[in-house]
């Protein structure tokens, strides 16, 4: 199914976003919808600028997940055997997004608001999403950051899914998002999904079959689209080099959701079959409680808020399987 996303005529300057009404209140983390925006031709997403913030933020990595830069050799499909694979030296990130449009390449820079303009563009756009949601966002995310991704023509980001919500602002070239919905469990199942919350995405797989179920949305500079926790989607540039924004964030009601897929994983390990989350909310809150209470109280990144109670609570089972 093909969606399409009207252009803005003269937006109002200081907006960021525009017809932010219906969808926005009723489909985060629910459902997938376009939206327009103003930050096309802003001079934070010009290449030079872009290759500059890239040693800024390499600069800044720790070691944690909350800054880093990934450079890749492109790929031509969506679903590939080499998907965490081709990746080149950070030493080579500034002059690759110099040269986008002939390195067939990509690479997402995480954790932008290292760089004190692009955090104040982060507040004044999760300020903004928080009128257009119409609910206390600020107070329920838990971690937010800037990614951007600079890839060269026709090259495809590969087929997965993400832990954190995600609105996605098209800057420079257009592209093809192939989005399918978190709740078809054909396209998706409730292991596939705690096995994702519990470890890691490498058993995402595309499927021919898939195609029937996705939408696809036309991006062009000015559009942008929400993509849901969990929702599995893969991106194909067109003919220019694109550059993407993506606001990311942990919301707390989303954060305790992947906990009980966490619990649930290791039920299933036990040999039982666990119930999925909404059908039972007591259930659902001793699971979450018991990770979120063995969760570290000063989480160093994304991946302690997501996943330190989880390995915690899956140690003694490790080490049981070991001695037996």
């Amino acid at each position: 199914m093909l969606s399409t996303i009207p252009a803005v005529s003269n937006p109002a300057p200081h907006e960021l976003f525009h017809q932010t009404s219906g969808p926005f209140r009723e489909n985060l983390d629910i459902d997938s919808f376009a939206f327009s925006h103003n930050l096309e031709g802003h001079p934070l997403f010009e290449l030079p600028r872009l290759a500059e913030l890239s040693k800024k933020v390499i600069a800044a990595n720790t070691g944690n997940l909350n800054h880093h830069v990934i450079c890749k050799i492109a790929e031509s499909v969506p679903n590939i055997a080499r998907q965490w694979e081709n990746f080149l030296p950070v030493e080579r990130v500034h002059e690759t997004i110099r040269h986008i449009e002939e390195s067939g390449s990509w690479i997402l820079i995480t954790g932008a608001q290292v760089d004190a303009d692009y955090q104040k563009l982060l507040d004044d756009l999760i300020a903004e999403l928080e009128q257009a949601c119409k609910t206390p966002l600020k107070s329920e995310i838990m971690w937010s950051c800037l990614s951007i991704l600079v890839g060269s023509p026709n090259s495809v980001t590969h087929y997965h899914m993400d832990s954190e919500t995600n609105f996605l602002f098209q800057i420079h070239g257009s592209k093809e998002a192939h989005l399918f919905d978190q709740r078809d469990r054909s396209i998706l199942s409730e292991e596939e999904i705690e096995i994702f919350n519990a470890v890691d995405g490498k058993h995402i797989k595309f499927r021919d079959d898939f195609s029937a179920k996705e939408r696809v949305f036309n991006l062009t500079p000015g559009t942008g689209i929400h993509i849901p926790v969990n929702a599995p989607h893969w991106v194909r540039n067109l003919n220019e080099y694109s550059v993407t924004l993506s606001i990311l964030f942990y919301r707390k009601d989303m954060t305790r959701r992947a906990w009980v897929y966490q619990t649930n994983h290791l039920i299933r390990k036990l040999g039982m079959t666990p119930t999925p989350p909404g059908r039972l909310q007591f259930i659902d809150r001793v699971k979450c409680g018991i990770i979120g209470a063995l969760s570290r109280r000063s989480p160093r990144d994304k991946h302690d808020i997501l996943k330190s109670g989880y390995r915690r609570l899956a140690k003694p089972l490790k080490v049981a399987r070991i001695l037996r």
